[in-house]
């Protein structure tokens, strides 16, 4: 993932889209508002698609691995979580339990949980992830290794109020550790439930490894995946899986990495890891690894996507600034890539061939692509790339090997090290990441235009259309729509794109927004995943040009309140004034009466606004929310804290950001930000005590920032196009497939036609679209935004219908060319 933007107070100062943002005030004609024209050239010859158009990108964030796809029910199962004991208990006081590691199940999994009991029937209990949910006559296969002095050992699902819902007994005891196995049947639902392992005898007793899975699981697998989870993944028809993430890949430190051989064999010999995306709330966020890179192949070969795992390149995450690899010690990485590519192709005589015959499948999963690196960007990793592209080229010279250009490649901020290095730098495929707002995914649907498609091709690892409050609306999902037609128009350039990330369990998140949420029953589909299914489940086999004939929309008026704020510091202002011309609109009287706060520890002291909470997001604003044409103007000083201050201007919803942010980004940047147009960074920190003179000058249709007296920044709003369109041809079912994206507010008539070729019989319809652009799914609501179907008539050769605002369209017309 793009880690670096959690660092910082960007994460919600991402814009929205231009003409839906109440910030803004846009007066739109009729004309304006009126029709458009798609035409499609039917006589050309076209583009080939590549199968790998549309993926999914899978890491273990928001507890999408452990309490998530991997359908094991039971929380640190093999007692190796930094917290031994996390997640059990003793059944009763009459037994104590502590961690011991003599003579362990194995070496890589060196823990176990030693059981003293003192009364027959008593033992351990584990309330999975967030208590165990399970449902009246299914089936679940419980699992264990035990040693001890003799006896029994039992297994009782107890639900919330400690009732016993199944029991099952499961073996003897004996001074060896030994399988077990059984089978529960819950004979009534149970919500909130525990599994107890307990013993008929008093003695001592060492357990391991203790399992809980559904027998329903995705494809009947024993060490599957959570079936409905699974299902929603297949269901969006992806030509790949990016695997096993991306910040994971890296570790927090190299000692952290993601080592795909610990992923591999029987379960209890797999070495745990603590997981990256550990922080305050989630402490004992932990991989099991049960779900490995044997799995994910298993995976892809089940739902028919092409397998793109990723490798560490001797590099930890660029966010959290681990010391690379040494070029001299570089060896052991990359013959750990070597060694992957002979898991996943070679033959049953080699090493690593064997050990995948072992786990069931003897024959070759054919991979065909292999990532090196996440993420990274600078000298150190391309440096690094050369070496392990030199070696798997010569070994591989059939495997498609992708580099990374690190986030938001090109777009200036981060484009230093590719433009030095991209003459230099063989790859079949690069890697791009950008999580950006709404407003730049729709300025850059004609991005891939300018690329060079005899260069590499590119990769569209992880993107996402980040609302400023981070929320999944209808809104985000048809910026990322509009965007995706240029993916189609350059499918030439682009081979693969996947939306990042994938999963987040209610409760567990470390990052939004996310394509699928989920909790122990219940799972749902963001606006953005039908986004994503709509484009999957319709991907023709050749692009065809396509002309998009629609008028753009006026450029919007900044309108709006003023504000102060802060993330992560303290903070004073004073002076506060807002002048029209020679009008004063406000001036700060010495009171906050009539300020709206949001968040913060705010008082007056000594004349001044002060803020003492060290919060993120904390605002107050003042004014009137039609005030435009203005002028603001006070004075600022950071009182302590990890940044400076945040000015905000045009603001109309609290939950929109519109700011000029001063020494953000770790007190390293100043950053202008407003939903219409793209963030603009400059190099500047905020010094801890000192008063700022700020003035920012809120035009019409421009925004010019002033730190004590210099003009810094400025940015001018530009017309942006609503509707966006791309083509293709079906030769399977002799159809034009059509993606069309209107992101504006207001609905548009218009005709799709066909030039050199015609439309034949009616047209199905497939849209996303709801009643507010803000619009989100939950679990109380899972299909408030989802698409419908209709059918509309072909008339004079051309498919005529209605283009609600704010939606996506999939269009499917019988025709020839």
């Amino acid at each position: 993932m793009a880690f670096y933007f959690l660092l910082r107070n960007s994460i919600l100062a991402l814009g929205l889209l231009l003409l839906l943002n109440p910030i803004l005030v846009a007066a739109e004609s009729d004309s304006q508002r009126g029709a458009f024209h798609v035409t499609i050239q039917g006589d050309a010859q076209g583009v080939p698609f590549s199968p790998t158009m549309h993926g999914v990108f899978f890491e273990d964030i928001n507890y999408a691995a452990d309490g998530g796809l991997y359908a094991e029910l039971i929380q640190n199962r093999s007692f190796e979580h930094r917290d031994h004991l996390y997640a059990w208990k003793p059944t009763s006081d009459s037994v104590a339990i502590e961690i011991a590691t003599d003579n362990p199940l194995h070496a890589n999994n060196p823990s176990f949980c030693r059981v003293a009991v003192e009364t027959a029937g008593a033992g351990i209990a584990n309330g999975g992830y967030d208590g165990l949910d399970l449902e009246q006559g299914a089936k679940y296969l419980v699992s264990l290794h035990v040693r001890g002095p003799g006896g029994n050992v039992f297994v009782i699902l107890r639900g919330a109020n400690g009732e016993e819902a199944a029991k099952a007994t499961l073996g003897r005891v004996t001074g060896e550790w030994q399988h077990l196995e059984g089978q529960l049947v819950p004979g009534s639902d149970v919500r909130d439930g525990r599994l107890e392992v307990v013993f008929d005898q008093p003695g001592t007793f060492d357990v391991d490894m203790v399992s809980l899975f559904p027998a329903d699981t995705f494809h009947g697998r024993r060490n599957g995946l959570r079936k409905d989870l699974a299902q929603k993944l297949a269901d969006l028809k992806p030509g790949f899986v990016r695997f096993p993430g991306g910040c994971i890949v890296e570790g927090r430190t190299l000692d952290n990495a993601y080592q795909w051989k610990d992923t591999v064999g029987p379960i209890w010999q797999r070495k745990q890891n603590y997981n990256l995306w550990t922080n305050r709330d989630n402490p004992q966020y932990h991989q099991t690894y049960g779900l490995g890179f044997f799995e994910f192949f298993q995976f892809c070969e089940d739902i028919g996507a092409e397998a793109v795992p990723i490798v560490n390149c001797g590099m930890a995450c660029q966010a959290r600034r681990g010391q690379p690899a040494p070029m001299d010690e570089l060896g052991p990485w990359v013959q750990d890539a070597l060694d992957l590519v002979e898991f996943a192709n070679g033959p049953v005589d080699t090493k690593w061939g064997r050990v995948r015959a072992e786990m069931g499948h003897p024959e070759p999963f054919n991979l065909k692509y292999l990532g090196v690196g996440n993420e990274q960007w600078m000298e150190d990793y391309f440096e690094r790339y050369l070496v392990f592209h030199q070696a798997l080229a010569a070994q591989y010279p059939d495997l498609q090997i992708i580099s990374t250009s690190g986030p938001q490649a090109n777009d200036g901020y981060y484009q230093y090290a590719w433009q030095r290095f991209d003459n230099d730098v063989p790859a079949d495929l690069v890697d791009e990441h950008y999580y950006r707002s709404p407003q730049w995914f729709l300025a850059n649907s004609e991005r891939y235009d300018r690329y060079d498609p005899q260069g590499p091709k590119v990769f569209a690892g992880e993107f996402a259309a980040h609302e400023s409050n981070r929320a999944s609306t209808l809104r985000a999902a048809v910026s990322e729509a509009a965007f995706m037609t240029g993916l189609w128009r350059n499918a030439d350039v682009v081979t693969m794109a996947s939306y990042a990330p994938l999963f987040a369990r209610e409760g567990n998140v470390q990052w939004t927004p996310d394509l699928i949420w989920f909790n122990n029953t219940e799972s749902y589909g963001t606006p953005s995943y039908y986004v994503q299914a709509m484009y999957g489940q319709h991907v023709p086999d050749v692009s065809l040009p396509t002309e998009v004939d629609a008028s753009e929309v006026a450029a919007p008026q900044f309108r709006g309140r003023v504000g102060v704020g802060t993330w992560l510091t303290q903070a004073e202002f004073k002076d506060i004034r807002v002048t029209q011309g020679e009008q004063v609109l406000y001036e700060w009287d010495g009171s906050l009466d009539g300020w709206d706060k949001f968040g913060g520890d705010w008082s007056v002291v000594d004349g001044v606004i002060r803020q003492t909470s060290e919060a993120e997001n904390v605002r107050a604003f003042v004014g009137d929310e039609d005030w435009s044409d203005y002028t603001l103007e006070l004075k600022a000083r950071k009182l302590a804290g990890r940044e400076g201050f945040l000015v905000s201007f045009a603001s109309r919803d609290p939950r929109v950001t519109s700011w000029w942010n001063l020494g953000g980004w770790g007190n390293t940047d100043h950053g202008l930000e407003s939903p219409t147009i793209p963030l603009q960074r400059i190099r500047g920190s905020i010094d801890t005590g000192r008063w700022y003179d700020v003035r920012i000058e809120v035009k019409p249709t421009a925004v010019i920032c002033y730190l004590d007296g210099k003009e810094l920044q400025r940015a001018e709003v530009q017309p942006t196009p609503t509707i966006f369109a791309a083509s293709g041809w079906d030769e399977q079912t002799g159809e034009y497939v059509v993606a069309i994206a209107n992101a504006g507010d207001q609905a548009r008539q218009g005709v799709i036609q066909v030039a050199g070729g015609k439309f034949s019989g009616d047209a199905r319809l497939v849209t996303l679209t709801s009643e507010s652009p803000l619009d989100v799914n939950s679990f109380a609501s899972p299909e408030k935004v989802v698409p419908q179907e209709k059918t509309v008539a072909v008339r004079e050769g051309t498919v005529p219908f209605e283009l609600p605002g704010t939606s996506f369209t999939i269009v499917r017309a019988k025709g020839t060319r």
